[in-house]
């Protein structure tokens, strides 16, 4: 693993919301005894009256920040900045604003924990990401861009997402991605491209399954969004999970009609609301559990009998691979899934999983399906063995590699 760096990250995620490949990445290198600077999303749009609860958590930790010369200590060697800046893909006004007086305002904070020569790390292909990373680099820094969406699907300016997109996939020394078609996209741009899995750290499955099942935590007592009553923490079987954030990308008609059709199911959501989920508050039979500390997330995960990903397929949706993909495999359990084309591209690869229509009767026959499979060691074995081969250590030990031979690419020129 590389070591002894200082790296910049420009995250499309806040620190403190779901557990993705983001934070995954910048607390394996800040372990290896990097500095990382974790800089919170910016934003590929405006925001809308959608995003008023979202805004104010920000502002909030935007002024705590203030206190603490604009950054916060999360853990050893991460810092994370929540920087006030104007929405991408503004008029001219907005942008200079950004260049002259936000910006600049996160290099300084850079500079006073002391960063040098930073490797560049952008998650965000906005024009806010191209300046940030003009204003941040110098001649010996390293560029990445982890290419994890079709963000011009994600804005309403997406002429301009993808011309600034295009400019910092020509800046990039590494460009990764997490399926074929993006790395085809970018190939656009970029001679060079990587394809990485939604890595995943085995460690914290291994651990469940090396723990007995009377020390595990239960499954905690939820609030009924409906009338506030606190629901049993122990559950009707079967249990059909899904973790991760209730999102608009989740099929929400869908799951209430799934639910109404099997009220005798304990369906459990472990995650951050961020949109209108409809019924899906209103059933008896449902249970919002909100956002929970990552490091629980294998309990969760083991406690379920059949593990959901029930997004919608549509443009926005179809580039998406899912880190819990990889977290259920590890955990050893059945899926179901919607035939997004990424995920049934994996599952072409590796038949371990269900693909069906967003349509409530073939989903439901697809979980009665999954549940009638043998559940035996060979079975979750073989599914363990598939997430392995996303394993987190071993990817991010190539992605060091690729890094080290751009630096010594970059220090040559330099000579």
């Amino acid at each position: 693993m590389i070591s002894g760096r200082d790296i910049i990250f420009i995250s499309s995620i806040d620190w403190d919301y779901l557990w993705q490949v983001h934070q995954e990445i910048a607390c394996r290198f800040a372990a290896a005894g990097n500095r990382v600077l974790y800089i919170e999303n910016t934003g590929v749009r405006a925001p809308s009256l959608h995003d008023a609860k979202r805004a104010a958590h920000r502002l909030r930790r935007w002024g705590s920040a203030l206190l603490s010369n604009g950054l916060r200590e999360v853990a050893p060697n991460i810092f994370v900045c929540a920087p006030l800046v104007m929405p991408p893909f503004g008029p001219r006004w907005q942008r200079a604003l950004n260049r002259h007086v936000f910006l600049p305002a996160i290099k300084r904070a850079a500079h006073r924990i002391g960063l040098r020569e930073p490797l560049l790390w952008t998650y965000l292909p906005t024009d806010t990401a191209l300046d940030l990373i003009r204003l941040l680099a110098t001649p010996r820094s390293v560029v990445t861009y982890y290419c994890g969406a079709d963000f011009s699907s994600l804005t309403p300016r997406a002429q301009l997402c993808q011309q600034s997109e295009a400019a910092i996939l020509r800046l990039s020394d590494l460009v990764l991605t997490t399926c074929d078609a993006l790395a085809e996209h970018c190939k656009k741009w970029h001679d060079e491209v990587r394809v990485v899995p939604a890595i995943v750290n085995l460690d914290a499955f291994l651990a469940i399954e090396n723990k007995p099942s009377s020390n595990a935590p239960r499954m905690p007592q939820a609030t009924s969004a409906n009338n506030n009553s606190l629901l049993s923490p122990v559950l009707r079987r079967p249990v059909i999970g899904y973790i991760g954030g209730l999102h608009r990308f989740v099929d929400y008609d869908l799951l209430a009609q799934m639910a109404r059709a099997r009220p005798d199911w304990s369906w459990i959501f472990v995650g951050a609301i961020t949109a209108n989920i409809g019924e899906l508050a209103l059933l008896p039979n449902i249970h919002i559990l909100g956002q929970q500390p990552h490091r629980d997330m294998a309990h969760y995960i083991d406690q379920f009998d059949v593990c959901l990903i029930p997004y919608l397929n549509n443009r926005a949706t179809a580039t998406v691979v899912p880190i819990k993909l990889n977290e259920y495999l590890a955990a050893g359990k059945p899926i179901v899934s919607t035939n997004l084309p990424t995920i049934c591209a994996f599952n072409a690869r590796h038949k371990i999983l269900i693909t069906v229509a967003n349509h409530p009767n073939s989903f439901l026959h697809a979980i009665e399906q999954a549940l009638a499979w043998p559940n035996d060691e060979e079975i979750i074995s073989r599914r363990r063995e598939v997430a392995a081969l996303a394993e987190a250590k071993a990817y991010l030990n190539l992605i060091s590699e690729l890094l080290e031979i751009k630096l010594r690419e970059k220090a040559t020129r330099k000579l």
